[in-house]
């Protein structure tokens, strides 16, 4: 039997402790599915085999096998939007540089941690996917307007919005380049030096 066929794409996102826990239990699972055989591979019976959850407990969350690795993506995106906020609330109030090279650092720092499993999703879904492109744009937007917001929150900029979205698409295209080549070294100062350039000129273009 093929239980990836002939099932809605919709997921739910749970709220309880117990049913988030599965939850992230079965991101986790995917994960290590994927670092093993790859995207074109893993399929909805080793996510099972492997987070040890029942399919119907799987197919409650989500709808395929796309769903599965869309909502892994989202919660390293959220969680890393999460912590951000933290150290952006530690950093020096009004100082819109700063805030910048703080944001952009610890982004770097995130896509190399997870290089490997984000390389692998991405070859994987060989970027086609639109809505592996509507969710990095929507929660890219999220991410500039959490960080730099408060800090923005005073310049008189008509082209602000339209400005932090063309960023956000730019970081877009940045980050998978740093992702699929991945035989690349990466200097964190370099890097986080000419992407802070780039996101200050994107965003005060009038």
């Amino acid at each position: 039997m093929n239980n990836e066929k002939n099932t809605p794409k919709q997921r739910r996102k749970p709220k309880q402790a117990r049913a988030l826990a599965k939850y992230n239990d079965i991101l986790d699972a995917s994960a290590r599915v994927l670092e093993d055989v790859g995207y074109r591979r893993a399929t909805m019976s080793e996510i099972h085999l492997e987070s040890g959850h029942p399919y119907a407990t799987i197919y409650q969350y989500f709808g395929s096998k796309e769903d599965v690795y869309l909502g892994w993506l989202e919660r390293f995106m959220e969680t890393s939007i999460f912590e951000l906020a933290s150290r952006i609330r530690r950093a020096p109030e009004g100082d819109l540089d700063q805030t910048i090279e703080i944001a952009v650092r610890y982004s770097l720092e995130q896509i190399l941690s997870n290089r490997k499993t984000l390389g692998k999703l991405i070859n994987g879904m060989a970027l086609i996917s639109s809505r592996l492109v509507e969710l990095m744009e929507e929660k890219s937007a999220q991410w500039i307007a959490d960080a730099l917001g408060p800090a923005m929150g005073s310049l008189n900029n008509p082209r602000l919005q339209e400005n932090m979205l063309t960023a956000a698409r730019a970081g877009n295209g940045y980050w998978l380049m740093l992702v699929l080549n991945n035989k690349r070294e990466i200097d964190i100062e370099r890097e986080a030096q000419n992407y802070s350039a780039l996101i200050k000129a994107l965003l005060f273009i009038r």
